[in-house]
């Protein structure tokens, strides 16, 4: 029995035996940081609702929630709650027919993305997909969506997946040999003795029915043998991976996560029906409780969106201005400085705090010589041929394909390529620091398309 500590002590040491943050167990249970500090510091006392939550995500045996809500709500005593077991048990067997579940909460409802998640869950329930990566680059949302697609798949009935649906986040792990480690952290399960932590991992899936969402695996791509034995050694296991790169293995399906629709900028449309714009228009909103779009702005929504082509993100930043800033100033901020698009909120990874922090991250993944083709693909406006490409920026057929892979170049039509214009600008500043460079393609630019001139004319 504890009998010297307080409710909102309680609370504390059981986050921490959990290894929960206070910002963990805040999103678990969908409500503000200051709830939980309140909550930890015995100011308030939770609601019948949020108290069910911290039972749940606590861990709390379900036989005891009831005692455990009345506690919480002051109507008994702390010293009624009794010592539960910390680790957390395991995976049920599948026999039970009941799926266990570590996923986080989204904090907002998704925006658009229906024929999206249609067509990712059809792959999922395919037998033959047993991986399958959700590409694209930083920014577009792919943790968010992906984090969807698993809420989906789990509220179906019976279950594909009857031991249970688990996130582990990739982004915190620095190399290679943690990969197992995550996983086992994930689930719950506790690595111990002589065998090496892969193996003891591959024993205790063997038999599992679960699919595990390993979110932000770019920088661990030379550990994808990892995934390839767990498929090989545990049938009942899917994986699902967002990257800004893909795995490159035979196993594994891909498919490209691009920007929300934008509305077309010349013509007098709802914005609303548009998922990039009604995302700006909802951030705004919470921005500024009061905002309202008048009709001769939605032009402007129209341009902010295409300016950022549809990136979730790049919107969510840009709408949060709005408290300071109209409409027409944003959007010249934003066609003026990529430092811009910038957040200080707490809550925020530090790696999308902005949108160069987002680019940055991406440009430290790509080899050398990928580096120097983007930095001269920026001289390129509107577009290109491979051959433009070859002649100009010295990036031939392999450098694009590995640039396209990696999320950062578009393939607009057969024989042709185009960059994202922040992209396009986050590139052309790398080369502005390279000053022969930057001459020197503006000079082969210039002969290249004064010869395709003077051919044609």
């Amino acid at each position: 029995m504890i009998e010297e500590y307080s409710f909102g002590s309680w609370i504390r040491r059981r986050r921490k035996a959990l290894d929960l943050t206070q910002q963990e167990l805040a999103r678990l249970i969908n409500c503000s940081l200051s709830t939980i500090v309140k909550i930890e510091s015995d100011q308030r006392r939770p609601s019948r609702q949020i108290a069910e939550l911290l039972a749940e995500h606590l861990n709390i045996p379900k036989d005891q929630w009831e005692p455990f809500v009345k506690i919480a709500r002051g109507l008994k005593s702390v010293d009624h709650i009794p010592v539960f077991p910390v680790p957390l048990e395991p995976f049920p067997e599948s026999s039970t027919g009941k799926a266990t579940s570590r996923l986080p909460v989204p904090p907002t409802p998704l925006v658009g993305r229906k024929h999206e998640l249609a067509e990712v869950m059809r792959l999922i329930a395919l037998p033959e997909c047993r991986l399958l990566t959700i590409a694209g680059p930083g920014g577009v949302g792919k943790t968010r969506f992906a984090l969807q697609v698993v809420h989906e798949i789990k509220a179906t009935n019976p279950s594909p997946f009857p031991d249970g649906f688990c996130f582990v986040p990739l982004a915190p792990v620095s190399a290679i040999e943690f990969i197992p480690k995550a996983i086992a952290g994930a689930i719950n399960f506790d690595l111990s003795g002589p065998l090496k932590p892969e193996d003891q991992l591959l024993i205790y899936l063997h038999n599992k029915r679960l699919l595990l969402f390993l979110d932000n695996f770019e920088h661990l791509l030379e550990g994808t043998q990892t995934l390839t034995r767990i498929l090989e050694r545990t049938p009942g296991v899917k994986i699902l991976t967002t990257s800004r790169e893909r795995l490159n293995v035979t196993s594994e399906w891909v498919f490209d996560l691009h920007g929300l629709p934008i509305p077309p900028i010349e013509e007098d449309v709802n914005p609303e029906d548009f998922s990039a714009a009604k995302l700006f228009l909802n951030c705004a909103q919470q921005a500024r409780t009061n905002f309202l779009l008048k009709i001769e702005e939605r032009p402007i929504i129209a341009q902010i969106c295409k300016m950022l082509d549809g990136m979730p993100l790049g919107i969510e930043l840009a709408a949060a201005w709005v408290r300071t800033l109209p409409l027409s100033e944003i959007a010249a901020e934003i066609a003026r400085d990529l430092d811009f698009l910038t957040t200080a909120a707490r809550d925020i990874p530090e790696r999308h705090r902005s949108l160069r922090v987002v680019f940055t991250h991406s440009w430290n993944l790509l080899l050398p010589a990928e580096q120097r083709a983007l930095c001269l693909l920026s001289v390129f406006k509107g577009g290109f041929t491979r051959e433009a490409a070859q002649n100009i920026a010295d990036a031939p057929l392999p450098i694009l394909n590995s640039l396209i892979d990696k999320s950062l170049l578009r393939r607009s039509e057969p024989g042709r390529y185009d960059l994202h214009e922040l992209v396009r600008g986050y590139a052309a500043n790398r080369l502005a620091e390279l000053t022969e460079e930057e001459v020197s393609a503006q000079v082969r630019h210039s002969r290249f398309f004064l010869s395709l001139v003077s051919e044609t004319g």
